[in-house]
């Protein structure tokens, strides 16, 4: 009889599988046993825990964000809810006001909405932050504003080139407004800006992981560029110090002009997994948003925008994604218009499937009605993110649904569609883009607003999840777009112990309680990492 390290009696235990029993037992990092008596299985060393009153489910699994990168960005002044241009200004000039001279000005999550009526310009920004340099990233990660001075120290003094249609948007006498369009171009002008050491990108990197396991995530899908600087020698850093408490599946960006690098980095990174994280898949760009008009429609925006995808050629993303298939490679696309989505299966039709793992779209904001049946016809796996939606605003007088229009509003983030005509939502957060916390996450997926937001009107609540429909989103969704639905997701004999502990149900919480549910205990690889018993 194997003698358990860790057990917990008493509790709620969702398995996934079945009606609820009422203790586990984990050895060696697996669970050995589930039901209603597992007494046999402790020993005198064996942690016991008790869990009246607790309910216990599989860990929680964010499907897509962007941790390494995320850490290093979120430097500066917090701009997210910030959307009149006089309130950015003085935020800007508090922040200008305590920093030493010359040093850059960086913000992050700044909204499109900030501009309105005009557009983005460093002519808003430049008398504001003063003799600095300067970059605020927006929202979605895909555009940012430079100041006079950034650009300048930046090197951009006028168009440049890229492989992929990102552009720096210049006025028409060629002089560079400060917009930095996609991600080519965003990474373009974020060279100029002073990077962090490696040992502090690992500190970051390890406290948001245990910030993460305290609200019961225990693993993550990291889309991030594989070239970033010293990403495997930081998750080996952490890996081999036991400070990788999230486990994490690394699926490196391949952008337009850096295909066969990418790939080699991509094998060379496979076949040498670590203990608690490896690469798995290809994340690959087709569109960009429809905040910032490069989401790939079947119509033009409002503005006349969204006609092309970001590759210069749709074929060459097509070989791109044929190559990784070759190699055994899962591809997982950034598509959120319906045009990119419609691309991308049928690409994937094309290219055929992979042994260990799947296809997926990430982020599937607008989908037409012809496509919503053949993510299951092609086991293809719908990546989205509800609290994306909590920008669209009920009235429609937002950034985001005045580009599409009335009709094509009716056909966003169409969840339940997918899921009823037998496709598979794995669920995340896109952090930093958005909060990671999936209560809240979860919660917005039910109610479709803002979970603190009780007055406003929901987005499509006939879309709405329900409370086991989102819990599997973060579970067995999250595996099977992962390709790991037989070791993880469920709560069952010989799969990973990485469970979360919650003080309650998840499942007949209240929606709107959910963020306030509180997360007792994270046990990840059989470790707790987390506890607040």
């Amino acid at each position: 009889m194997t003698i358990a390290d860790l057990v917990i009696t008493g509790a709620r235990v969702i398995t996934m599988d079945g009606p609820p029993v009422s203790a586990v037992a984990v050895r060696d990092g697996r669970i050995c046993a589930v039901g209603d008596d597992v007494g046999e299985h402790i020993g005198r060393r064996t942690q016991v825990i008790d869990g009246s009153g607790r309910t216990v489910t599989p860990g929680l699994v964010d499907s897509h964000q962007h941790p390494v990168h995320g850490v290093a960005d979120m430097r500066g002044v917090d701009l997210k809810g910030v959307v009149d241009l006089g309130e950015l200004q003085a935020r800007l000039r508090a922040e200008s006001a305590r920093l030493a001279r010359d040093e850059w000005l960086i913000g992050y999550g700044l909204e499109y909405n900030a501009f309105l009526p005009d557009w983005l310009h460093r002519k808003h920004i430049d008398d504001a932050i003063g003799d600095h340099p300067a970059m605020l990233t927006l929202i979605d990660a895909h555009t940012a504003l430079m100041n006079t001075r950034g650009l300048r120290q930046a090197g951009i003094t006028g168009p440049v080139e890229f492989a992929d249609r990102s552009e720096v948007v210049v006025d028409p006498d060629g002089t560079p407004t400060g917009e930095l369009h996609e991600t080519s171009a965003v990474r373009y002008g974020d060279a100029a800006v002073p990077a962090l050491e490696l040992t502090e990108l690992a500190r970051r990197v390890a406290d948001l992981h245990r910030a993460q396991n305290a609200v019961g995530i225990t693993g993550a899908h990291m889309l991030d560029l594989a070239v970033w600087p010293g990403t495997d020698e930081l998750f080996e850093m952490l890996d081999e110090s036991g400070e990788l408490t999230v486990r994490t599946l690394v699926a490196p960006w391949c952008l337009p002009g850096t295909v066969e690098d990418t790939l080699e980095i991509v094998q060379d990174l496979r076949s040498r997994p670590g203990r608690m994280w490896r690469t798995g898949a290809v994340k690959f760009f087709l569109d960009g948003t429809i905040d910032g008009g490069s989401a790939w429609l079947c119509h033009p925006d409002s503005h006349g925008a969204g006609t092309v995808p970001v590759w210069r050629e749709e074929r060459a993303y097509a070989e791109a994604v044929q190559q990784a298939v070759d190699l055994g490679l899962p591809c997982w696309t950034h598509a959120i218009g319906d045009r990119a989505v419609s691309f991308a299966l049928d690409t994937y039709a094309a290219a055929g499937r992979v042994a260990g793992g799947r296809h997926r779209i990430e982020h599937v904001e607008l989908l037409q009605d012809g496509d919503v049946t053949r993510f299951a016809e092609l086991d293809v796996v719908a990546s989205m993110q509800p609290t994306h939606m909590d920008w669209t605003l009920p009235d429609h007088t937002d950034n985001w649904s005045t580009r599409i229009g009335e009709e094509r509003c009716g056909r966003a983030w169409r969840y339940r569609d997918v899921l009823a005509a037998g496709g598979h939502v794995a669920l995340g957060s896109d952090w930093p883009i958005a909060g990671y916390d999936p209560r809240e996450i979860m919660a917005g997926a039910r109610l479709r607003r803002p979970v603190g937001e009780p007055d406003r009107a929901p987005v499509l609540p006939e879309q709405a999840l329900t409370a086991q429909q989102a819990l599997a989103g973060y579970t067995t969704e999250a595996a099977y777009g992962a390709g790991e639905e037989r070791v993880s997701g469920r709560i069952r004999v010989g799969m990973r112990a990485d469970l979360a502990v919650f003080d309650g149900d998840p499942l007949t919480c209240a929606p709107q309680d959910l963020p306030e549910l509180p997360v007792v205990c994270t046990v990840v690889d059989g470790r707790i990492v987390h506890e607040a018993l």
